[in-house]
């Protein structure tokens, strides 16, 4: 009798066991479908914005006699702004650099990104860094632009990445001195020189005035004497 109900004590306890671990493993199992229906559901608005804007590279390399251009294609009332740049050998990133870039898109936020020649050129060196930079080492430019909505939100990130091919480093572009800052210095020489002939001019108009006026003067005075003699010597 014993035995008979230590079996089925064991029993017992065996199929609540596992009627329990099995409950526990259904739960589980039902709330994992949710989860993952969710992430792909609602995705990022970053991730939406990607999708609706491009940066595709018109010319394919930058040789250092071209400019680098990239054409963009982005939603309306778009704003793009670069937010990093780097240069990278055979294998790694160098480090950074900046070059103020020409951005022109249409209402639709469609256009252009352009770097001028003359200010790639005009990179002498890695940003914190004193080290001159040699062009012909580099492979690539890496470039990271924001796409902003209304100049608030940003909504898109884009990369693009610009290949180098230069045998020898470009030289700095020299900027000559402005030529208006000589005529400037110059004019006032020229001004002193005009004032002090039309003094001179105007002072003898007025001293050959003075003169005339006292002649005139004397040969009235001198008329009226001799008509005052001739009239007394008649009566």
């Amino acid at each position: 009798m014993i035995n008979k109900k230590l079996v089925l004590a064991a029993l017992l306890a065996f199929s609540l066991t596992t009627s329990a671990f099995s409950t526990i493993v259904h739960a589980e199992e039902t709330q994992v479908p949710d989860t993952n229906n969710q992430l792909n559901e609602e995705p990022t608005n970053l991730d939406e914005g990607s999708k609706e804007t491009s940066i595709t590279l018109i010319t394919d390399k930058w040789t250092g006699e071209n400019d680098i251009v990239l054409n963009v294609q982005a939603k309306k009332n778009t704003t793009i702004k670069l937010s990093e740049m780097y240069v990278w050998d055979d294998s790694a990133s160098l480090g950074g650099i900046y070059v103020e870039p020409k951005i022109d898109l249409d209402e639709n936020g469609n256009g252009t990104i352009t770097f001028k020649n003359d200010d790639l050129k005009n990179v002498k060196t890695l940003i914190g860094s004193n080290e001159p930079l040699d062009w012909t080492k580099i492979k690539q430019i890496e470039m990271w632009f924001d796409f902003y909505l209304d100049e608030k939100e940003i909504y898109a990130s884009k990369s693009a990445y610009v290949p180098v091919e230069i045998s020898k480093t470009p030289a700095p572009v020299e900027t000559e001195n402005p030529k208006p800052t000589e005529t400037i210095k110059q004019n006032p020489k020229t001004s002193t020189k005009n004032t002090q002939s039309k003094a001179v001019k105007t002072g003898d108009s007025s001293n050959s005035i003075l003169y005339a006026s006292l002649l005139g003067i004397s040969i009235i005075v001198v008329g009226t004497i001799i008509l005052n003699k001739k009239k007394s010597s008649f009566n």
